[in-house]
């Protein structure tokens, strides 16, 4: 079965679980970035000052990260809702039973 995704919620992005995901994710990179890979001009910077960077960062990205999906689905919506053009196409198996 083919199913075609003609609108995506943009409520439902901001709501789910993905801004979550991705501030999990932003806190590993702030990690990594202020914390384990060595940079002199980190050197000065307290533990708890890495940790506000480290806070910091994460939730900066979050918040970009989450208006350029924002931004992405409202484009999508457009092109596949007002202009017509076709949308992502998902095709679905349905599996009848376990082995």
């Amino acid at each position: 079965m083919k199913l075609e995704v003609r609108n995506i919620s943009i409520s439902s992005l901001i709501t789910s679980s993905v801004p979550i995901v991705v501030f999990a994710l932003a806190v590993l990179g702030g990690v990594v970035t202020f914390m384990v890979v060595p940079n002199p001009q980190l050197d000065p910077m307290s533990m708890g000052q890495k940790m506000m960077s480290v806070g910091l960062f994460a939730l900066l990205y979050v918040i970009i990260v989450s208006a350029l999906m924002v931004f992405m689905a409202f484009l999508y919506n457009i092109l596949t809702g007002v202009l017509g053009m076709k949308g992502v196409v998902l095709g679905i198996e349905e599996i009848s039973g376990h082995e």
